[in-house]
């Protein structure tokens, strides 16, 4: 039996992609008999994670998670730590704990180490990273990346280090194709309101769009940035084109994929993009980004990537909502095909456990 926890700041709904994968990760390991736990300083009620303080403090300060880990590795010794994120107290202290105690650990950056993101924050950024973390986590067993990119990224960060890549990965039910005439054509955009999404960019794409029935739908928590995307679609006089649909869950998320001619995420900085997973789950068509770091052969299999710019964005954009019906779900099921043989749990899982299970062999 290996015993392994996970350590992340934020699992609550909040923390978006970062805990969709922890959670489906935990639940794979556990069904897999491995035994696994999950620590964090925020979550949902329902959740059966352990606890810790700091969740609401700057910086995500916890002055009982070391004390969790101690109880942890008292009742039952701790084979392996897994720490989930770079810039917050609990990976800091947690992979300080991991080596004083000699207990083997990996980090997952989720692409937080990615170029695009070091351009906010530099300086406060890269001093934090140089003279408090650095020596910590260039000392881990491994460091995990998402994608080859992520793993060429962090070669370059952390040119001693050990890095193994294994992709973000989804759960598919069986697969079943359902009729949509498309009566209302919309793009959808479904994620974070976040500068680093590209969102602006999408809505001025979607302003060049000729055909003036086509809607653009953009779900997601509403907060501050929702207001600078407004004002861009009134400046381009476009708003009543777009429906800001909020926060989605569960079936309503469901038929939000579904009834998309086609899924757009725009990403200026991403690892693989559960959205695109899930949007591919669904039969539907995708429109992303290299930046996203998805295998290239994506292209050839009913998806679309792009570099990111407007003029890039909207070529393909135009081509999309011409589709025929048919096309548009020829290439719905062949990424979901691609995506079922690439990033799903079945097909994957067991790299995880090899990889849990190396790591744990070499300590011994």
């Amino acid at each position: 039996m290996v015993n392994i926890i996970h350590v992340l700041e934020d699992f609550s709904l909040s923390s978006g992609g970062l805990r969709t994968v922890v959670k489906k990760l935990n639940e794979k390991l556990l069904g897999n008999g491995l035994n696994s736990k999950i620590v964090s300083t925020r979550s949902e009620v329902e959740d059966d994670i352990i606890l810790v303080n700091g969740g609401s403090i700057p910086w995500r300060y916890s002055s009982n998670l070391i004390k969790e880990l101690d109880q942890l590795n008292n009742n039952k010794k701790i084979d392996l730590i897994h720490i989930h994120g770079v810039w917050m107290y609990p990976q800091y202290a947690t992979a300080k704990y991991a080596l004083k105690n000699n207990i083997p650990y990996i980090i997952t950056c989720h692409g937080m180490l990615e170029p695009w993101l070091w351009t906010k924050g530099k300086f406060k950024k890269e001093q934090y990273f140089k003279h408090v973390v650095y020596k910590y986590f260039e000392r881990a067993n491994y460091l995990h990346a998402i994608t080859p990119l992520e793993a060429n990224e962090l070669c370059k960060l952390f040119p001693k280090s050990k890095i193994k890549t294994i992709p973000n990965l989804i759960s598919l039910n069986a697969s079943v194709v359902e009729n949509n005439n498309f009566n209302v054509k919309y793009i959808l955009y479904l994620g974070r309101l976040d500068e680093k999404k590209g969102i602006d960019i999408l809505i001025n794409a979607f302003a060049k769009l000729n055909d003036k029935q086509i809607r653009l739908k953009i779900a997601g928590g509403f907060n501050d940035y929702k207001n600078e995307l407004i004002k861009i679609a009134k400046d381009l006089n476009i708003l009543e084109r777009i429906d800001f649909v909020g926060l989605v869950k569960g079936l309503e998320k469901e038929k939000l994929y579904k009834e998309a001619f086609v899924f757009v995420a725009p990403s200026h900085s991403e690892v693989i993009g559960m959205v695109n997973l899930e949007a591919a789950k669904y039969h539907t068509p995708v429109i992303t980004t290299y930046q996203t770091g998805l295998l290239k052969e994506w292209n050839n299999n009913g998806g679309v990537l792009i570099n990111l710019s407007e003029n890039n964005l909207y070529s393909e954009l135009s081509k999309a909502v011409n589709w025929s019906i048919k096309e548009r779900n020829l290439r719905g099921q062949k990424l979901r095909n691609f995506i079922e043989k690439e990033y799903s749990w079945n097909t994957k899982i067991k790299d995880w456990i090899h990889f849990y299970k190396t790591i744990k062999n070499e300590k011994n």
